[in-house]
């Protein structure tokens, strides 16, 4: 095997490599339509809705197709073609948001269809992004994952950064209506960009049958469930972003009805948090090789828990600028630490399936925590409730010494030769196999061979045996 070449310092190093450019265009255009048309949506909610509530479940319904489609649109992704996929579900997005420029147009927005078409907007968002980010091991050098993943999220965050801003310029200017038709034209980009470039045969090619949809399913469920390193990711995922939620879905109520600040400025503040975002994603290199992915994401926990806090206090907007700013940054850092551990942690074959599950995990922790922490600020008010979130963020650090994120890397290389199936099984998707494995131990050596038996019955069950035992013989032990 070749010898590793060595992670660049360079977070734009990546770029250089022309599929993995064509595709951040292509998804950087994506995102900026997609925060514009957030900017217009929360703002044209603002108008419509008296209730802080409402506004917060623009967020919830953002979150909630992370919830109930990212896991198996993550099967889908491992199972079936990943390019047709993407086309398919921008196409679906094209007509989502091509349907609320021209009910915007007509004026018969209310705030039921905003929040519909914006549920069907994050559906095809949430079935994109594990086939997409899947994708991404593909379209680099292990060396560069890093940086690779890294760009993806500064392509978010400087989305983040310059569609806020515009949408509020242009709803300010125009109306909202512009800002939801510039977001179909952004699908029509990406789209064309993903038919002409994107490979229609990639990833790893196996000489095995792909599995089937239901089986797919149950294997990513069952990998996850016996991976100790996966599962704590997740639990720190689910923690951390039922806190983190609030600033979301409390930032528009606070900004809006608090501040009484008008579209420009709400987007310029809003842009700020992708600002700090962007500063965060330039610096990731330099954290990663410096702290642990444990440390740092502990770290920016509490960096977030501490900006909710400060947050509460702010009277001026230059305070909530600057809050704005180091959130954005605790932000990116945080869902980067947690996306490169689980890239690096799973292999090819499941890794959709696995990012699918930490997106599901994002959304059953967002999802109510957007919806609960709208409804207290009805009840105890904006500044008290975001207090709690910030305490609550806080008190998330004391999981890094218990549930430590690893940061060893697993080299999930494809095994030379690839393995393949005997000759005498004619149709392999037909009922169970049972394979044998026979290990000679002597003497001396059976109570260590026991002793690793649990790890190994782990792996086994892992990578998708439905059932495993040990036979001991007087010759051998084997195990089946």
């Amino acid at each position: 095997m070749p010898a590793q070449q060595p992670a660049s310092n360079n977070v734009w190093s990546p770029l250089a490599i022309p599929l993995y450019r064509a595709m951040w265009v292509a998804i950087t255009a994506s995102n900026v339509g997609t925060w514009m048309n957030e900017v217009g949506v929360t703002w044209m909610m603002a108008t419509l809705a008296p209730s802080n509530v409402m506004i917060a479940l623009i967020q919830t319904a953002t979150t909630l197709p992370f919830l109930l489609l990212s896991y198996p649109a993550g099967a889908f992704a491992d199972t079936f073609s990943r390019r047709r996929m993407l086309l398919v579900l921008h196409v679906w997005m094209l007509v989502s948001a091509t349907t609320l420029t021209v009910l915007a147009l007509a004026e018969l927005t209310t705030e039921w269809w905003l929040l519909i078409l914006t549920f069907a907007l994050a559906t095809g968002n949430a079935m994109m992004r594990p086939a997409f980010s899947a994708s991404i091991p593909g379209f680099v050098p292990r060396s560069e994952l890093h940086n690779a993943v890294t760009l993806n999220s500064l392509s978010t965050n400087a989305s983040k950064a310059i569609g806020p801003a515009a949408g509020g310029l242009i709803i300010a200017l125009s109306g909202a209506h512009l800002v939801f038709a510039l977001n179909a034209v952004s699908f029509v980009v990406i789209t064309l960009i993903l038919y002409f470039h994107y490979p229609k045969r990639h990833g790893t090619q196996s000489r095995l049958p792909p599995e089937r949809f239901t089986k797919a399913l149950k294997g990513g469920l069952s990998y996850t469930a016996h991976d100790p390193q996966l599962r704590v990711v997740l639990i720190r995922c689910v923690v951390f972003f039922f806190f983190a939620s609030a600033f979301w879905a409390l930032m528009p109520a606070l900004l809006i009805r608090g501040f009484n600040a008008s579209a420009e400025t709400y987007g310029t503040i809003m842009a700020l948090t992708g600002l700090g975002a962007v500063g965060g994603a330039m610096l990731m290199p330099r954290l990663y090789r410096r702290w642990s992915r444990n440390r740092l994401f502990t770290a920016t926990s509490g960096l977030f828990g501490i900006g909710l806090l400060l947050l509460t206090g702010a009277d001026t907007l230059w305070t909530v600028c600057m809050m704005a700013v180091w959130l954005g940054f605790a932000w990116i850092t945080s869902f980067s630490v947690l996306i490169v551990t689980c890239q690096l942690t799973v292999p090819d074959w499941v890794r959709a399936r696995a990012l699918a599950v930490l997106m599901l995990a994002y959304g059953a922790s967002a999802t109510p925590g957007s919806a609960l922490w709208g409804y207290l600020s009805d009840d105890i008010g904006i500044a008290s409730s975001l207090a709690l979130a910030g305490l609550g963020a806080l008190l998330t650090m004391i999981l890094g010494p218990l549930l430590p994120l690893e940061h060893r890397d697993r080299d999930h290389t494809s095994a030379d030769p690839s393995p393949t199936l005997p000759d005498n099984i004619s149709d392999p998707t037909e009922g169970p196999l049972t394979l044998v494995r026979q290990y000679q131990i002597k003497a001396a050596d059976t109570q260590t061979f026991y002793s690793l038996l649990p790890q190994i019955r782990r792996l086994r069950k892992r990578n998708g045996a439905r059932a495993w035992r040990i036979i001991e013989t007087s010759q051998a032990v084997s195990r089946r």
